[in-house]
């Protein structure tokens, strides 16, 4: 267990990093969280869906038992911080091409120990009564959640008690021989620390490479567009064919679509537009809607689709906590790091090739 004298510093106050200053300073470190965005999930977390889930993974996947211990650490949580969820919505709706293809995919699902229902048409209507054409099949996961990843980073960095500095970009770590001692900012400024930890989703790589060494973190690309509307429109999270949809209190709807490239026809604000003509079809939509952001998040990710939890090798005081989906890991993530530094404990969720 840490003393109180530990201390971190967290680079990135993004939902992994908010965690991480949660789990940290639970367990007697003190925290210091650096990020250079203006507030707690500023930079690739405020462009996250904000859905907590396992039924976008594939049961075959490699992080598939990673992101069933998440959705068991989501639910631990929200019993020790309710209040950060009192605007959450639980529950999803997925379905694809065929009512064949999603019992299925629910089927699979069953096999690999996750608990979901079907439920029919008849069912699909009554929950959500402005879907124009319900399909035949659903599979409903009463365990998700639609939450904002941004607003919850900051609760969790509040509940926390850490230090927060905020508008200030680190440059790079600061070398004592082979050993990191803290952080050296673009205006000059440093910080001292006992270990450093790099949350900062792709900027973990500007940051390892100061130190010598090189992650592999990739950026993958998705757009999220969010709508303004006058009323409620849909209960829970819908994702079906060509469309990925929920609704948050304030009534916002908020979109999630896959990037395409970059020319002008598939720039955000033209993916905005089309989608809206997409929700007219398949929703029973008031006047009013419209399109007010249209962004592309960089997601970090790793060609193996796992995570990385780990000290850099051969350096000592330098840890990273990076990968994708960062939304749905982060609260195990978060716990994970804590225990791994803190308590010299390593989990078997992350095989020795996702930890550095």
């Amino acid at each position: 267990m840490a003393s109180a004298k530990t201390r971190v510093i967290i680079v990135g106050a993004g939902i992994v990093g908010a965690s991480l200053a949660l789990h940290f300073a639970g367990r007697g470190a003190g925290v210091h969280m650096v990020e250079e965005g203006p507030k707690a999930g500023s930079g690739v977390t405020a462009r996250a869906f904000g859905w907590v889930n396992i039924i976008n993974v594939m049961p075959e996947a490699a992080n598939y038992s990673l992101v069933q211990e998440a959705l068991a650490e989501y639910a631990r949580l929200q019993a020790d911080l309710p209040e950060a969820f009192a605007a959450a919505r639980p529950g999803s709706l997925f379905w694809l091409q065929s009512a064949a293809e999603t019992e299925a995919f629910a089927a699979a699902h069953r096999a690999a120990g996750t608990d979901v229902e079907l439920v029919d048409a008849a069912t699909i209507a009554a929950c959500e009564p402005n879907l124009r054409q319900p399909p035949p099949r659903a599979i409903f996961s009463a365990r998700d959640l639609a939450l904002d990843p941004a607003g919850l980073a900051g609760d969790l960095i509040d509940a926390s008690g850490a230090t927060a500095t905020f508008g200030r970009r680190v440059e790079s770590l600061i070398l004592s021989g082979d050993r990191v001692s803290g952080v050296r900012f673009v205006d000059g400024g440093m910080v001292e620390a006992d270990l450093v930890v790099l949350t900062a989703g792709t900027a973990v790589d500007r940051l390892a490479e100061s130190a010598g060494f090189h992650t592999g973190v990739e950026a993958s690309p998705s757009i999220i567009l969010r709508y303004s509307c006058p009323q409620p429109v849909v209960n829970r999270i819908l994702r079906g064919p060509g469309l990925e949809i929920r609704q948050s209190a304030d009534n916002m709807l908020h979109v999630a679509k896959g990037y395409i490239d970059d020319t002008a026809e598939n720039a955000p604000e033209r993916v905005g537009e089309r989608i809206l003509k997409v929700m007219h079809e398949r929703l029973t939509l008031p006047e009013g809607v419209t399109l007010v952001e249209a962004a592309a998040g960089y997601r970090p990710f790793f060609s193996d689709g796992m995570p990385r939890l780990g000290f850099l090798p051969g350096i000592e005081g330098a840890y990273v906590a990076v990968g994708h989906p960062g939304v749905i890991l982060a609260p195990l993530l978060g716990r994970l790091a804590a225990e791994h530094v803190l308590e010299r404990q390593r989990s078997p969720l992350i095989p020795a090739a996702g930890l550095i």
